[in-house]
């Protein structure tokens, strides 16, 4: 048995009546229509980053060699450390040394900075005010706008010139190339560590009761994605006209509602299964937590010693 013509086939022109009767612009009717598209794709992209992390994690490479704890306590140090530079040249070694260790962990180099992307754009974009010398002074470079005399724009007072200036060119490269030298250490340390035993080793920095929370939290965040998906999913299946972009909205904005309220229940009925199997605060799930220290290789004592080494130049050059 076939499928009727007519039910496979989906005329744009009848789809646009039913769904958007108002809409002049076909193209916008149909960007309207992929609200719940979009937010699935994003819920598909954020398995795919984890599964993707869990690939690349397993990989025989350098990073992925060093101790888990060693490897969190350092990394993030030296986004402090990167915090403290002053100077462009400063900045840049850290981004060579995140890019130098992703090549070394055998991560691919066009993965690794299709990752630091959308964190280079949007920073990019906050920082290029500081270019002119309405936000930074300084010696202009590039004259943009140039009028007789000051203006008055209600009650702010514009310059005559309008230029790019020197030292907000620096200014608008330090901001940039901090935030994405930070964003690539990140990135390098979830990227070489399995999410469990990144999660594991985090809370294992973390004080009291909070280890455990952080470890089951991590897990449950799947559980409550995996609700969203079939939220849609279900939504989807039963969808025969196009909905508009504002109902799908107003759906979403109720499932948010429900995925609370299951979230509450879920963790009550947590709290209920833990104690009922005699769990208390300081009990055997905690100490399970916090793990064991390995005893540190020969890679880990190199990195180590290089940690501390690095970290002290670049601490000593910044307040030098």
């Amino acid at each position: 048995m076939e499928i009727p013509a007519w039910l496979t086939s989906r005329p744009v022109d009848a789809r646009r009546r039913v769904a958007f009767p108002l809409a002049r612009d076909g193209k916008a009717s149909l960007r309207k229509a992929r609200f719940l598209d979009a937010t699935l794709n994003h819920i598909v992209s954020f398995v795919g980053d984890t599964i993707f992390n869990e690939y690349s994690s397993t990989q025989d490479g350098f990073f992925q060699r060093i101790e888990p704890r060693i490897k969190v306590i350092t990394l993030l140090f030296f986004v402090v450390v990167l915090s403290l530079q002053k100077s462009v040249e400063g900045i840049a070694v850290f981004l060579f040394l995140a890019v130098l260790g992703a090549g070394a962990s055998r991560i691919s180099l066009p993965v690794f900075l299709k990752r630091l992307l959308p964190a280079a754009v949007i920073t990019f974009f906050i920082a290029l005010p500081a270019l002119l010398n309405l936000v930074v002074e300084g010696h202009p470079l590039v004259v943009l706008f140039r009028v007789e005399g000051p203006f008055r724009i209600g009650p702010v007072v514009l310059p005559a010139e309008i230029a790019v200036t020197r030292e907000g060119l620096k200014s608008a490269a330090t901001l940039f190339l901090r935030v994405v030298s930070s964003v690539s250490l990140v990135f390098l340390l979830t990227m070489t560590t399995p999410p469990g035993t990144f999660i594991k080793s985090l809370s294992s920095l973390v004080p009291g009761s909070m280890k455990p929370v952080v470890s089951i939290s991590y897990r449950y965040i799947f559980f409550l994605a995996r609700k969203v998906e079939q939220f849609i999913m279900g939504m989807k299946s039963r969808q025969i006209a196009v909905v508009s972009s504002a109902k799908e909205r107003c759906w979403v904005a109720s499932r948010i509602g429900l995925l609370f309220s299951i979230s509450m229940k879920l963790s009550g009925e947590l709290a209920m299964a833990m104690e009922s199997r005699g769990y208390k605060r300081e009990g055997p799930l905690t100490q399970s937590s916090q793990g064991t220290l390995k005893a540190l290789s020969g890679k880990d004592a190199g990195w180590l010693v290089f940690s501390l080494l690095f970290a002290g130049v670049m601490l000593w050059k910044s307040l030098a």
